[in-house]
């Protein structure tokens, strides 16, 4: 089960919705759902305070988790990685700043870019709770506009580029590079469409100098073909809210999100393979379906090396390999 909010958001949260009908937050939840459907942008999805309030309680937990996950691997694959400076453009509610500052906590200075103005003014009222202690600058910005951007150590577009035109995400894409010192980190739904952007995105930053730091182990071409795409889950504990809005009876759900994290400098510690399926485990060994830069291929762990077994047999979906000395075809 993947992280919850930190318990400040969840609590500012929960002081925000005290007194709101939850049966008119549902209705604005399927509202919002039939909006990305149809592929509306936040700007013409979300109107009002309770629009936003809404959406913090149905999908900032999935996101928030999401995007702590790509971090996480980021942290993993340059742990010289020290960023005290975020540019968080297309913040919404402020959800990566408040993921990039769980997973790095020297992070300092934060500048949260939307053009949203109910989601600015809730990630205004979040940050005072979530980043007490930091620097905090929430800013109008139409980023489709935009023609340049202020500079981070770290700079994370989350769930940003599906809300935009192929001439806007090329744009954006150049100028998100330009403003990145350190790492960038991009952020998109597990679909094909989803995936498909940040592959092009790949190529055109690989293009311009930039190392993959993951989920890829390499800079050489994506493995991923036809029908294929890489995309991995997060399970989310749904709260009572959370479980109202959504009209769901289970107590989780999983959600499906693609990423890509690419750095100035090679990266020191990134993994030889990652593990982009699910496992299968039979009485002899366990089966990793892995991606690396001899494309895509299947490990296998034989249940009579115990050693080898002990060290990989917990290894799941999204996991980093960090050596193939096992048997691979």
């Amino acid at each position: 089960m993947s992280a919850l909010l930190p318990s400040a958001i969840r609590s500012a949260l929960e002081h925000l919705g005290q007194g709101v009908s939850r049966n008119d937050l549902a209705k604005r939840s399927a509202a919002i759902t039939d909006g990305y459907q149809k592929r509306l942008n936040s700007s013409e999805k979300l109107l009002s305070a309770d629009d936003a309030l809404t959406y913090a309680l149905a999908r900032m937990p999935a996101t928030y988790a999401a995007t702590r996950r790509a971090l996480l691997q980021l942290k993993a694959a340059t742990p010289e990685l020290m960023p005290t400076s975020l540019l968080d453009v297309g913040c919404g509610p402020g959800t990566a700043s408040f993921a990039c500052h769980d997973v790095f906590p020297q992070m300092r200075e934060f500048q949260l870019l939307d053009r949203n103005g109910p989601f600015l003014d809730l990630a205004r009222h979040l940050s005072t709770v979530a980043l007490p202690s930091s620097s905090v600058a929430v800013m109008a910005q139409d980023i489709a506009r935009v023609s340049s951007l202020p500079q981070g150590d770290l700079v994370i577009a989350s769930y940003v580029l599906a809300e935009l035109s192929s001439p806007v995400q090329a744009k954006l894409l150049d100028q998100l590079w330009s403003a990145t010192k350190q790492a960038l980190l991009l952020v998109e739904p597990g679909t094909p469409d989803g995936f498909q952007r940040l592959k092009e995105a790949r190529l055109a930053l690989i293009k311009q100098g930039a190392f993959v730091a993951a989920p890829c182990t390499h800079e050489a071409a994506c493995a991923m073909a036809d029908k294929n795409w890489c995309r991995f889950f997060e399970r989310i504990q749904r709260s009572r809210d959370h479980r109202i809005l959504k009209s769901a009876e289970r107590p989780f759900e999983d959600e499906p999100f693609s990423y890509l994290a690419v750095v100035r400098e090679q990266p020191t510690s990134r993994a030889t393979a990652r593990v982009i399926g699910k496992c299968v485990t039979n009485k002899f060994e366990v089966q990793l379906p892995i991606c690396s830069s001899n494309g895509l291929s299947k490990l296998h762990i034989a249940k009579r090396d115990k050693e080898k077994y002990k060290q990989n047999n917990d290894l799941q979906w999204g996991d980093a390999v960090v050596n193939l000395n096992q048997g691979h075809d």
